[in-house]
C-alpha cells in the first residue's frame, strides 16, 4: 500500500502577475511519509495529498491572494533525495465553477449572435398597428420580401446519456414567454450531441456534449397570411366572389383574390392578417433553463 503522510511543512511561496494574463501563485510543501515510496507502492493518492497540503479540494482559495484558486499540483518523489519525503507544489490561478465540477454537473453555456434573414413582406406598421401591405386597390404585391434580423441562441450542456428530450424538441417553438420573448418567437432549429470521454480528477467520465441552436424571430415563427381568396362565406355558405363588368353590365367571377375579414366575409377593402402557427409548442424554459 502507498505510504501515508505523517506531517507536511510549507516552504517558501512564490507569486507572479502579468498585465492581461493575471496572477499565478505557487505554494510548496515537504511531506514526511510513513514508508519508503519506492518499496511501499508509491506516494499517497491525490485526495490524501490535497487534504494534507492544499486544503482538500480543487479551487480552494489561496490564503493571501484569495481571488486565485487551486488548479494544479505537482508531486516530486525523493525530495532532497530522501525516499521518505515528497515535494508537493500547488499552483493557483483564476478558476471558474466549471473548472472544478464533473462534466455533467457543469452549468449550460449560452451565446447570442445576430444574423440577417428575409421574410415575405405581407404587412406594414401604421404606428404600432400591423396593416396588410397592399396597393391602393387592396391587392398584394406578389413575391415581395423584406429583411428581418434573427438572433441565433446556442445552449451547450453535458448529459450522462443521449439527450433525447433536446433532440425531440427540434422544430418546436416556445409555448410561453422565454428569455423575455413572446410565445412562438423562438424555435429549436437544430440539436447536436457528441460522445466525449474526459479525465477529471483522476477519473474517466463518459458523456454526451450537446448543443442546441435556437432562432429568435421578432415577428414570430407563425405564418402571417393575408386573408384573401376567390370565395367568401355568406349565410353559412361558400360563394364565389363576383365583380361587376360595367362594359357588359353583368356580374362575373373575380379574376383576383378578394379581401376577407378573418371570418370569411368580404371586406371590400384591405384584408385581415391571419396568424397561423405551423410548429408544435414546448416549454423551452423548462427544457433549456435560462442563462446564469
Amino acid at each position: 500500500m502507498p505510504g501515508t503522510i505523517v506531517s507536511a511543512i510549507e516552504l517558501a511561496r512564490t507569486f507572479e502577475n502579468e498585465v492581461k494574463v493575471g496572477g499565478v501563485a505557487r505554494r510548496r510543501w515537504a511531506c514526511n511519509l510513513s514508508d519508503n515510496t519506492l518499496t511501499a507502492g508509491g506516494p499517497p493518492d491525490i485526495t490524501t495529498i490535497l487534504n494534507a497540503t492544499c486544503g482538500g479540494t480543487w479551487g480552494v482559495s489561496h490564503p493571501v491572494h484569495t481571488a486565485l484558486g487551486l488548479q494544479k499540483i505537482t508531486v516530486n518523489e525523493r525530495f532532497e533525495d530522501d525516499p521518505y519525503k515528497l515535494e508537493v507544489i500547488g499552483e493557483y490561478g483564476l478558476v471558474i465553477p466549471a473548472d472544478i465540477q464533473a462534466p455533467v454537473n457543469r452549468d449550460a453555456v449560452w451565446s447570442f449572435e445576430s444574423q440577417p434573414g428575409q421574410v415575405p413582406a405581407l404587412f406594414y406598421y401604421d404606428g404600432t398597428t400591423q396593416r396588410p401591405l397592399t396597393n391602393s386597390a387592396y391587392d398584394y404585391f406578389p413575391g415581395l420580401t423584406t429583411e428581418e434580423s434573427l438572433v441565433r441562441i446556442k445552449v451547450q450542456k453535458n448529459f450522462s446519456t443521449v439527450p433525447y428530450t433536446w433532440l425531440n424538441a427540434q422544430n418546436h417553438v416556445n409555448s410561453g414567454t422565454f428569455l423575455g420573448c413572446a410565445a412562438n418567437t423562438i424555435k429549436v432549429a437544430a440539436v447536436e450531441a457528441t460522445y466525449v470521454a474526459e479525465e477529471y480528477n483522476n477519473s474517466l467520465y463518459q458523456y454526451y456534449a450537446a448543443t442546441a441552436s435556437l432562432l429568435y424571430r421578432q415577428s414570430s415563427h407563425n405564418l402571417l397570411l393575408p386573408d384573401v381568396g376567390f370565395n367568401f362565406i355568406s349565410g353559412g355558405q361558400k360563394r364565389r366572389a363576383m365583380v361587376f363588368d360595367f362594359e357588359n353590365a353583368e356580374w362575373i367571377a373575380t379574376s383576383n383574390p378578394v379581401g376577407l375579414d378573418g371570418n370569411g366575409a368580404q371586406t371590400f377593402g384591405a384584408p385581415a392578417i391571419l396568424n397561423r402557427r405551423v410548429f408544435p409548442q414546448s416549454d423551452l424554459a423548462a427544457l433549456f433553463g435560462t442563462p446564469t
